[in-house]
């Protein structure tokens, strides 16, 4: 531990108080210092752009199959979890974004169901490694990869020993649909073509917001990096997002604007005693998702 001197002799001072007859020693206030923001200087693009695939499901296909529970006007599946517990898993060391935003849902998940499991950067960085064939020896901080590709992936063979039942296309824009999914499965995955003015909005207000200059210059979709994160949850025009370790916040604006992905994920780990925590049956969500993949061939 570095010495600081300051508060070595702000510790020490005490002051000295009387009521009724018996003296106290109250020790001053020291403010913590605040975190420092994470480096993203050699951050890169993670995610791809959207690769279309006409086999993966609509999320409005199966919400018209669904006796939906009503959806409350705010929400956040991320309280649980203290706003320095996320952890990057490797994301600032390699460009493994895709990954570890799948991550982050498993957090966000399992701290509602009951214990918190946080998947390990190790095996974050494994799943990484196992969809782009990644080689720290020769790749460096890595590759970029479609989001696809890696809930394909989650699907089939897991990612940190976790399987996800299957997973729905948002409808582009659509924002009612949006909080639909964040709320009844716990969260949204979701790809996005970040402007260059996130980096510094990022950095300062913790705020994605669109640029005064709109998106030309450093407005532009896509001008700083491509990128994969969650969103745990929402409030009026707000999105509550989690990347890089953080918790920022995403207007809605922003969101309709930068984003060209979003997923509902349908997973083992939002599921207790047979049911999701918004009530979902699991019996009925896997019948319902046969009759979605008897359609999509």
């Amino acid at each position: 531990m570095i010495f600081n001197p300051v508060n070595h002799i702000i510790s020490k001072m005490m002051v000295q108080t009387k009521a009724h007859g018996v003296y106290y020693y109250l020790k001053p206030f020291i403010m913590k210092q605040k975190s420092a923001a994470p480096d993203l200087s050699k951050v890169k693009s993670g995610r791809l752009p959207y690769v279309h695939d006409s086999r993966t499901f609509d999320l409005a296909d199966y919400l018209k199959k669904e006796n939906l529970t009503k959806i409350p006007p705010e929400y956040n599946w991320g309280s649980k979890i203290k706003s320095d517990k996320w952890g990057t898993l490797g994301n600032l060391k390699i460009n493994d974004c895709t990954c570890a935003a799948a991550g982050h849902l498993i957090m966000a998940w399992t701290s509602n169901i009951g214990k918190l499991h946080k998947p390990t950067t190790k095996a974050i960085v494994k799943a990484y490694t196992a969809v782009t064939g990644y080689n720290p020896k020769v790749d460096g901080i890595g590759k970029s990869i479609e989001a696809l590709k890696v809930l394909k992936y989650w699907r089939k063979s897991g990612i940190a020993g976790r399987k996800i039942i299957a997973f729905a296309k948002l409808d582009f824009k659509n924002r009612k649909q949006l909080k639909q999914a964040i709320y009844l499965y716990g969260g949204c995955y979701v790809g996005i073509n970040l402007p260059k003015s996130a980096e510094k909005q990022y950095n300062e207000s913790k705020k994605w917001t669109i640029s005064p200059k709109g998106t030309t210059g450093e407005g532009e979709p896509g001008s700083w990096l491509g990128h994969a994160l969650i969103i745990t949850g929402y409030k009026n025009d707000e999105l509550q997002v989690i990347t890089w370790g953080k918790e920022i916040i995403m207007t809605l604006d922003f969101w309709e604007t930068y984003v060209d992905e979003s997923y509902a994920i349908f997973s083992g780990d939002f599921i207790k005693n047979d049911k999701t925590p918004t009530n979902i049956d699991v019996d009925i969500l896997r019948k319902k998702i046969e009759i979605l993949e008897k359609k999509s061939g």
